[in-house]
């Protein structure tokens, strides 16, 4: 009984968000992305039940399609990244990422075709369970499929390090391009990219904990079994459930191209004088929807050079430096009105914010207090006792 759920914990929650992500491909393609992966892990696991269940004729029939499988979820998260952030659809070049994996799993498969069935119960019981490679030949089918498996536990370590740094560098670089362009970055954040990207972290370093330690403790050890699968189990379900509350986020091209027009602003000083002028004068800032496009378009100048003023100039982010706008005028807001009883809803949306729960996170990380704390104590300033 425990070794059944132990080996079918996972097997059931991958199944389930597979279906559930796939089934909503339509809307977005990094969750048919994300239910792939899910049916490659369930392809994955199911190899594993195979060993633990000590079926080893149907463990030695599939280790292909577990070494395929294990050297497939890695690339295959860094693509969903890729969808998240720099690519509004799959890209055909991103196919190289599973080479590896084609080669070694389809090298492993034939290999395996050379085997009789009592050398495949050979090879899983002194290879696979001990890990002993004194009785086998190099060049024998044994040896050579002993040494393909070596080889890819060697590039499965080699993709951990690989794609997790370019995921959380890839998604780094898209929260800094989100605060470049968007004034109101609620709900673009990559919060849940980088919860999966920690989820997927804690899954590589227990799978290769796991594959370093002795199968047969956890073959002999039903109690100890429960560990990894409630352990991976709880993962794959994060990884699921918050891969389908993610949405993309993608950012307007339009602005990088612009047609020549004798209106455009080149000079850096007059960008600036005139960016100044939208903000303090006319208050652009007010308008809760406010992008860098805004700015661009004025300008007739590209994003990227509006952008790189307000970084350079500013010494701030596009989402920043409107913000400090926005956060400026509500305190001015809350200071004149006193006595006027002035919602804080009002506040927020004259001082450009889309709502009142935006406003209030927003104000907190600029004066470390909430607006109704910074009302209190104006209150107190303006009343003293």
């Amino acid at each position: 009984m425990i070794k059944d759920i132990a080996v079918l914990s996972p097997l059931y929650i991958t199944v389930f968000w597979g279906i559930v992500l796939i089934t909503d491909y339509s809307k977005s393609e990094h969750k048919l992305l994300l239910g792939i992966f899910m049916f490659v892990s369930f392809l994955l696991y199911l190899t594993q039940t195979f060993f633990f269940t000590e079926n080893y004729l149907a463990y030695f029939h599939t280790e292909s399609i577990y070494l395929l499988t294990s050297l497939t979820v890695f690339p295959l998260y860094y693509c969903y990244i890729k969808l998240l952030t720099i690519e509004s659809a799959f890209k055909i070049k991103n196919l190289i990422h599973f080479v590896p994996a084609v080669l070694l799993g389809l090298a492993s498969f034939i290999t395996g075709l050379f085997f009789t069935d009592q050398q495949r119960l050979d090879y899983v019981e002194l290879f696979v369970m001990r890990k002993d490679t004194s009785g086998i030949e190099l060049f024998s089918p044994a040896g050579i499929k002993s040494f393909i498996f070596i080889i890819c536990r060697i590039v499965f370590v080699i993709q951990v390090f690989f794609y997790l740094l370019n995921g959380v560098i890839l998604t780094q670089l898209h929260e800094r391009r989100i605060a470049n362009f968007y004034s109101n970055a609620e709900g673009k954040s990559l919060l849940l990219v980088r919860m999966v990207t920690l989820s997927f972290l804690v899954i590589s370093v227990m799978s290769i904990t796991f594959a370093i330690i002795d199968r047969n403790l956890f073959l002999l050890n039903q109690h100890l079994l429960l560990i990894p699968s409630i352990i991976f189990s709880i993962l794959l379900y994060l990884i699921g459930y918050l891969g389908n509350k993610t949405k993309q986020v993608m950012m307007e091209s339009r602005h990088n191209q612009l047609r020549p027009n004798s209106s455009r602003i080149h000079n850096t000083e007059l960008m600036r004088e005139k960016i100044l002028h939208l903000f303090k004068d006319e208050k652009i800032f007010k308008n809760p929807n406010l992008l860098l496009t805004n700015l661009s378009d004025t300008f007739q100048t590209p994003g990227a050079d509006v952008s790189q003023l307000i970084n350079e100039d500013f010494k701030t982010d596009f989402s920043d430096f409107v913000n400090q706008h926005r956060i400026s005028i509500a305190k001015e807001l809350i200071d004149n009105d006193i006595n006027n009883g002035r919602t804080f809803e009002s506040i927020a949306s004259e001082s450009g914010f889309d709502s009142l729960s935006s406003f209030t996170r927003v104000f907190k990380s600029y004066e470390g207090i909430t607006p109704q704390k910074y009302w209190m104590i104006s209150t107190q300033k303006e009343f003293p006792l």
